[in-house]
């Protein structure tokens, strides 16, 4: 059996394929069996045979994939004619299985494709066929679960659906957990009313009294309390456990120390919903930035320094580095003559389920950004322990719930929302994504 794996961009292939590779190599099964459970992931473009400056795939309805099941994760991320791309290029006989969230962020380009294919996945609408196989298979009764029926096959498409529907990110307790789920069901009284009540440890809401208020550089700074960290944390595991001067290069230790500071550097994250203006990504790197060099906690707010994260904005297969990724200007030894001297290289997590960490220079690195701050968008796929959204001044067209929800998601363990006007959640919460692609008319 021929199976591949499949992702819309490299980050998420890379954490996917970093996840299957940890989790094959924890099964007690036979080393043969092992061997043949796939977990080398590839994005949809790579997959397809991209053709450089044209919108053209090697695969396509005349060259089919050479595959029997694929599986592509992440899939709300994926376009309409991408995914019309795909589904030329897949064998007759072939299996698809997408997985997605169907009320994230859809793709950037036309279509909502997730979300119209599972336009009847809250109701059901299962026939008794359906509903006697889930049964059998799960081990549970559908008798009390008001889940529509299908009784005269009008829903054919509702057949290949399953909504996983418990939360194993978020337990019954979570305050992030009941917020994601009032902002997705649009109501946006009630969600407010949770950030105010303050029963929730995980949850914090900061008004701002405008543009100048030091507030916001607190939180960026140091968090919320001793376990819901800010930036100071990453750059003080740096410089507080960085390797004696002595050690050379090819000591481990220098490794061990740059994955500590990037999994410290995962600690926190400031998500926006627009680039421009005092509270899009430029504003905030360079505000933040600013308070960090006012702390003595880096040594310059020029172009690089040591403790920049920077943000992958394009894949770069010569450097096995995925649009996405995320790195740390670090200061490592290098010998000239008798006498060491540093000099800086950004550490990157290695993606291949191996583990370790790849350093490159940064002269090396034309696609980078400052990542203080990232919108939105650019966090899909990834979570963070403390997660902060800024949302802007004025209401803006991607406002929307669909915006809110992910930024939300995002956050592993604590949430803040910080708002430089009241109002403007609620508005965001009771827009919805509208997109008209055809799909679903062409699905009925």
């Amino acid at each position: 059996l021929r199976i591949r794996l499949a992702a819309p961009t490299g980050k998420a292939a890379a954490r996917l394929t970093e996840s299957i590779s940890l989790q094959v190599k924890s099964l007690e099964v036979d080393d043969k069996v092992r061997q043949k459970i796939p977990s080398d992931v590839t994005t949809v473009h790579r997959l397809l045979g991209s053709r450089p400056g044209t919108r053209h795939f090697r695969h396509h309805a005349g060259n089919r994939l050479p595959l029997d099941v694929l599986v592509v994760d992440e899939a709300s991320m994926i376009d309409l004619e991408m995914m019309a791309n795909l589904l030329d290029a897949l064998p007759a006989h072939a299996r698809l299985v997408l997985l997605g969230d169907k009320d994230q962020l859809a793709s950037v380009e036309a279509g909502a494709v997730l979300g119209d294919l599972c336009r009847d996945a809250e109701a059901g609408w299962y026939t008794p066929q359906t509903r006697e196989w889930l049964e059998h298979v799960s081990g549970e009764s559908l008798a009390a679960s008001e889940l529509q029926q299908d009784l005269d096959g009008s829903h054919p498409l509702a057949q290949q659906v399953v909504m996983l529907r418990h939360s194993r990110r978020f337990g019954e307790g979570s305050g992030i957990g009941q917020l994601s789920r009032l902002v997705n069901r649009q109501q946006s009284d009630a969600a407010r009313a949770l950030l105010a009540a303050g029963s929730h440890a995980d949850l914090f809401a900061l008004s701002l009294k405008g543009e100048q208020d030091r507030a916001f550089e607190r939180l960026a700074l140091e968090g919320r309390g001793a376990q819901a960290k800010g930036y100071r944390h990453y750059l003080e595991v740096l410089h507080e456990q960085r390797p004696a001067a002595e050690a050379g290069l090819e000591d481990p230790c220098w490794g061990a120390w740059a994955g500590k500071v990037l999994e410290a550097f995962e600690a926190f994250q400031v998500l926006c919903a627009v680039r421009k203006g005092p509270w899009g990504v430029e504003g905030l790197n360079e505000r933040i930035t600013r308070a960090l060099f006012g702390h003595k906690l880096i040594d310059s707010d020029q172009h690089w320094y040591e403790g920049r994260p920077v943000l992958m904005t394009r894949n770069d297969y010569g450097l096995g580095l995925m649009n996405g990724d995320i790195g740390i200007a670090l200061k490592l030894p290098e010998r000239d003559g008798l006498a060491p001297k540093y000099v800086l290289r950004v550490a990157f997590a290695r993606n291949d389920g191996q583990g370790g960490i790849r350093f490159v220079l940064p002269s090396r690195l034309n696609d980078v950004e400052t990542v203080y701050a990232m919108t939105v968008h650019k966090s899909q796929g990834s979570e963070f322990s403390h997660t902060a959204l800024v949302l802007p001044e004025a209401l803006n067209p991607v406002l929307t719930k669909e915006l809110i929800y992910t930024g939300i998601t995002r956050a592993k363990h604590w949430f803040s929302l910080v708002e430089p006007r009241a109002g403007v959640f609620e508005e965001a919460v009771q827009r919805k994504v509208k997109r008209l692609s055809g799909l679903m008319l062409g699905l009925k």
